[in-house]
């Protein structure tokens, strides 16, 4: 009994936490809007992610990142090079390779939300002692590994 009523406890304060994160970034979004009205479908915001993280990449390695086909991953980065978001240049070291860069407009999403970032920070995160701040970091990475160890079993 005691076990189920832990459950069920840990199960409500989770639900709660999700509910206010989902409130919090259901406001954000409002609030900052008009900052980013780029038109991006999710997967093209991942692929986006990708690039802007590594830098250049393949296709293959996108699609092995993404889990998807490499004729998918192509589509995707044809309609982002279209729109200016990425461009794709031969690698000078394997030029049988093409690799996959951020274009200005690719450049450009990425300042707009690290402007988005950085005025959440300071106008909210900035109301909370630095040690919450640092708990709340250090609690995060701990869930994220966890996550990703019984993930990674799969």
């Amino acid at each position: 009994m005691g076990k189920e009523a832990d459950i069920d406890k840990l199960i409500e304060c989770v639900k709660e936490m999700n509910e206010a994160e989902y409130v919090i970034n259901t406001m954000l979004l409002r609030e900052f809007q008009t900052l980013l009205e780029d038109e991006i479908t999710t997967k093209q915001a991942l692929l986006l992610e990708i690039v802007n993280k590594r830098k250049s990449v393949t296709v293959r390695e996108i699609a092995d990142s993404m889990q998807v086909s490499s004729s998918a991953i192509s589509q995707i980065v044809s309609k982002l090079e279209k729109s200016g978001y990425v461009k794709r240049e031969i690698n000078v070291h394997n030029r049988r390779e093409i690799l996959v860069l951020l274009d200005e407009e690719g450049v450009r999403f990425f300042a707009k939300h690290d402007q988005v970032e950085r005025a959440i920070i300071e106008r909210f995160y900035a109301k909370l002692d630095f040690e919450d701040v640092e708990l709340l970091n250090k609690l995060t990475f701990k869930l994220k590994k966890i996550v990703e160890a019984e993930l990674s079993g799969k």
